[in-house]
């Protein structure tokens, strides 16, 4: 039985948009009897939100067919030895809860030292970076946390960055969900995870583990639950440095779609494990591809 694993911020939505033929080509894929998965770097929710989120969309799909970067970092974390006792995670609570739910303890970003600036620190407030300084270096500090896992957080703050360097120079270990330099949404980019780890990377002189894309990780987790019936494998995916260098990692055929990350004038530029197999503009052409051939 063939495999479809579908990226899905660029690919099947940007935002709350679903992009055109997204439901049409799932539909006829299911009904070619291909399984259909989606993978996604984004650690910003669970997969709990993301199957609620594909209901709302008319897209189906179910836990079993989805697969975020928070899962298969949660599951990273729990087969660690020493395993983690004291996470510190910058990002959202959809990674918090998917880390929690393996059984490993994650602090409360409200917890963060330094978190609520006083008024005369308070950008709003004036913005005086002394106060803001003073604030941090006088806050009370716990002892620093063992883990520092790294996502997409969209209510990032100094203090949060402050607090993530000072466990990782104390010897935590250093995972990022993800390295995303950007995230689709409508109408435009914002930055993505990678430009919050690399802030650390920075900050600390050290270099994350990326459990995301384009480590195929993701993908693997996909053919496994496909099952030993599992046929060719066609990913399609809006990046050529993550989808396609992931793909072909598993030996997939990388299709790249124009509608996300990466223009079609810009895939001259890829070289090696990036170079798509095909590039198509829209999901329905799809089905013009050899490997699609009959669905």
């Amino acid at each position: 039985m063939p495999v479809a694993i579908f990226d899905m911020d660029g690919v099947l939505y940007r935002g709350d948009t679903v992009l055109p033929h997204a439901r049409e080509t799932l539909v006829r894929l299911r009904a070619s009897g291909w399984q259909v998965f989606f993978a996604t770097n984004n650690s910003s929710a669970s997969r709990d939100d993301y199957v609620r989120r594909l209901d709302r969309m008319s897209l189906g799909g179910d836990l079993d067919h989805v697969i975020t970067s928070a899962y298969a970092t949660a599951h990273y974390l729990e087969r660690l030895e020493p395993r983690p006792k004291d996470v510190y995670v910058v990002g959202a609570d959809g990674l918090r809860n998917e880390i929690r739910a393996v059984g490993i303890a994650v602090r409360d970003r409200a917890a963060t030292p330094g978190l609520r600036p006083p008024p005369e620190a308070a950008l709003d407030g004036g913005g005086d970076a002394g106060a803001m300084r003073r604030h941090l270096v006088g806050a009370e500090l716990p002892a620093a946390a063992d883990t520092v896992v790294v996502g997409l957080d969209l209510h990032l703050t100094y203090a949060v960055l402050a607090e993530a360097q000072r466990s990782l120079l104390a010897g935590a270990r250093f995972i990022a969900s993800n390295k995303d330099r950007a995230y689709p949404v409508e109408g435009r980019l914002l930055p993505g995870a990678g430009s919050i780890v690399g802030a650390l990377e920075i900050a600390t002189g050290r270099s994350a583990l990326c459990i995301g894309k384009p480590e195929p990780f993701l993908f693997e987790e996909a053919v496994r639950r496909a099952g030993p019936e599992a046929g060719a494998v066609v990913v399609v995916g809006d990046a050529t440095d993550y989808d396609i260098v992931a793909a072909h990692r598993i030996g997939a055929i990388g299709v790249l779609i124009t509608t996300g990350l990466t223009p079609h004038d810009a895939v001259a530029g890829a070289s090696g494990d990036a170079v798509p197999d095909h590039v198509i503009a829209s999901l329905d052409e799809l089905f013009g591809l050899p490997a699609l051939a009959g669905a």
